[in-house]
């Protein structure tokens, strides 16, 4: 069961329900009912089909999350860098200060 992808297992979920139910009368007349068994799936089905529901919405949210976050990181390193610049105008290239801001980036 662990090597199977999860698409085919929840293909195999919805063939063994499909076929519980195709053959119902079949199993009846053996001694078996499958009526409760396939409830039981069509149960743990929609279970799990809510829960890859949720795991993707968490996904696209963790995704969305991550952009905002490098955005800021990228616009505030930006903000630190121009100020760098405009230092190292100001006071010029061989400044302590700026020498050791130079540092930061290496």
């Amino acid at each position: 069961m662990a090597t199977l992808s999860e698409s085919k297992k929840r293909d195999f979920v919805s063939q063994m329900i499909s076929l519980l139910e195709n053959e119902k009368e079949t199993l009846t007349a053996k001694g078996f009912d499958p009526t409760a068994k396939i409830e039981a799936l069509k149960v743990e089905r929609e279970n799990a089909n809510k829960a890859e529901t949720a795991q993707q919405e968490a996904l696209a949210k963790a995704k969305e999350a991550t952009r905002l976050s490098n955005n800021q990181l990228n616009s505030t390193y930006k903000s630190a860098s121009d100020l760098a610049d405009m230092l190292s105008g100001f006071l010029g290239k061989d400044n302590d200060l700026i020498v050791q801001m130079r540092r930061f980036r290496s």
